[in-house]
């Protein structure tokens, strides 16, 4: 069964392929009907799924994955039908589970219900498609600036599920069908490269597993898909040094096309990341076509790929955000940067950071205990010794922003630990593939020299690429486990690594368990209320507008009224 297993890597991808190309449409699709005024129909997700199944079933066509007709049935049915099933478990589990976040429910669940209710942000801004609107949503207090200018690729792909389904909380299921594809990529490269089934799958988990994603994998936060896409990002590198792992190299590029035009839009900072990982892979690239050791053609079709990327990212999907920001506030990452730019970290970071030099706040953040202190907290904050724990640090690891040591309780000792295994174990990969040794050493020099300049370096959720140094540590042992001490070596890191995942991961289910009882309790009052036919329910409330949706979807025969204004004898939902 496990021989099986692996030696069906290649339908293992394939169906990881599916799930990305899936999103991939989604957004694609969507972002084109923009153009010609059509906004989000529920008929884009078949047209998605219709776009999955073609792109897959041509790949399925390789000689290489079809010996016979009995082998031709098994890989349709693994590599499509398996995603598939993924894709409609990963809506049901999520429409099942209220997303009780504030940036779930102030402006991300906003987004994506404008765009479910006929919202164009091509040609229109929020509010003046709300003033036009016949039922009004009256979207108020901050969340107009993030909804009309932020990148949107996360909320259409919710939106168009919303759509379909009918009920909001639906759409997170980007961030399970994300995680489940990082899972299979990683899982089949690692059965490619002959490692054990054992290892493979304790990786895998490793990786999908990140703290970042534990503690935001059944909410809308974002910054799951940023971790997920810069891993992408880099691991697409990987496969593009295999003259045939799965597809050929051109073919490949596919893949590097629709992940890279992806990450351009899921969030300004990605946009960055991907794009200083991508230089520094290039720059290697040049470097050894003009030693010969690199086809020509491949660089250029990589470079063709690369630009093509950017320009539908920016030109086609990204449209209603880059150009749009570009033309009206003078830069195209408004309102982080440009006229009239807001200063959203302030008021967000420690008040002890004020001053201090990037380097300073991510060494004080990686090296304290694990605490959620922003510029008003009265708390001060907690330096610890690594592999200390105490009761408040576990009761505040499943935090989806916290703020220092958002890497894991554990984190400060694995990232020491980490770098020594980086050190001893380089010079022997280098001695036998000096090219796997870059593949793993440019994306290291990169996030270094990220830490010493990015301001926001300190904080886990927007800074995830820091995970890449345990990964690397972790396959750096694993490439000398024939050494029994090393072997060991490699599982008790596992060991440890996982503990430092869970710890994460149990806080952040117990505090999503508790916030839906409590809410299902409040949903269950507000039914309970009785209401006349011609009723008119006013709402009151100061933020968490996407929670807005929520009601609607529950009590869609009611006339209700979103007051966006705070009256202290009233609710404030």
């Amino acid at each position: 069964m496990l021989e099986k297993i692996k030696k069906n890597y290649s339908v293992i991808f394939l169906s990881a392929f599916f799930l990305i190309s899936f999103v991939f449409f989604n957004v694609l699709i969507s972002t084109v009907f923009f153009i010609f005024k059509i906004s989000i129909q529920k008929v884009f997700v078949l047209l998605a799924l219709v776009g999955s199944i073609m792109i897959t079933t041509i790949f399925l066509s390789k000689k290489h994955l079809l010996q016979d007709k009995k082998e031709r049935l098994k890989n349709i049915c693994i590599s499509i039908i398996f995603p598939i099933l993924i894709i409609v478990l990963s809506i049901f589990i999520n429409g099942k589970i209220f997303d009780y976040t504030w940036d779930g429910n102030s402006y991300q669940k906003a987004t994506t219900g404008m765009l479910a209710i006929g919202w164009n942000p091509l040609y229109q801004e929020l509010e003046d498609f709300d003033d036009n609107s016949e039922e009004k949503i009256n979207i108020g207090d901050e969340s107009p600036i993030y909804i009309n200018n932020y990148a949107k690729a996360s909320n259409i792909f919710a939106a168009n599920v919303y759509k379909l389904i009918g009920n909001i909380e639906t759409g997170k299921s980007i961030n399970t069908i994300v995680i489940v594809a990082l899972f299979l990529f990683t899982f089949s490269f690692l059965l490619y490269k002959d490692k054990s089934i054992v290892f493979s799958i304790l990786f895998s988990i490793c990786v999908i597993t990140y703290p970042v994603i534990c503690s935001q994998f059944l909410t809308n936060y974002i910054d799951i898909l940023v971790y997920a896409f810069l891993y992408l990002t880099i691991f697409s590198f990987f496969i593009l040094e295999e003259n045939e792992f799965v597809f050929s190299k051109k073919d490949n590029l596919l893949l590097f096309f629709m992940i890279l035009t992806l990450a351009i839009n899921i969030k300004f900072s990605l946009f960055g990341f991907v794009g200083m990982y991508c230089l520094g892979y290039y720059i290697w690239y040049i470097y050894r076509v003009l030693k010969g050791d690199l086809d020509k053609n491949f660089f250029l079709n990589f470079t063709i790929t690369s630009i093509l990327s950017v320009v539908i990212g920016v030109f086609v999907i990204g449209l209603s955000v880059y150009p749009k920001n570009f033309m009206d506030h003078g830069n195209p990452f408004f309102p982080l940067m440009g006229n009239d730019n807001v200063d959203i970290m302030f008021a967000n970071q420690p008040k002890e950071f004020t001053g201090k030099a990037p380097l300073q706040k991510f060494l004080i953040s990686l090296f304290s205990k694990a605490e959620d202190i922003f510029e008003n907290s009265k708390d001060v904050i907690n330096l610890k010794i690594p592999f200390t724990i105490t009761k408040d640090e576990i009761a505040n690891a499943g935090l989806p922003d916290l703020r220092l040591s958002g890497n894991g309780v554990f984190f400060s000792g694995i990232f020491l630990i980490s770098l020594i295994i980086i050190v001893i174990f380089s010079k022997d990969l280098y001695n036998k593939n000096n090219k796997k040794l870059m593949l793993f050493f440019i994306p290291i020099f990169v996030t270094v020299g990220m830490i010493f300049f990015l301001q926001e370096a300190w904080w886990a959720r927007y800074f995830p690429q820091l995970y890449i140094f345990p990964l690397v540590a972790l396959f750096l042992l694993n490439e000398n486990s024939n050494i029994k001490l090393v072997r060991i070596m490699q599982y008790v890191f596992i060991f440890v690594l996982l503990t430092n995942n869970f710890i994460t991961f149990q806080d952040a289910v117990k505090r999503t368990y508790n916030n839906n009882v409590k809410c299902n309790i409040e949903f269950q009052l507000f039914e309970s209320v009785p209401k006349t036919p011609d009723s008119i329910m006013v709402i009151y409330t100061t933020s968490f507008n996407g929670a807005k949706f929520n009601i609607i979807d529950r009590t869609r025969e009611e006339n209700i009224i979103f007051i966006n204004q705070y009256s202290e004898d009233k609710t404030d939902i």
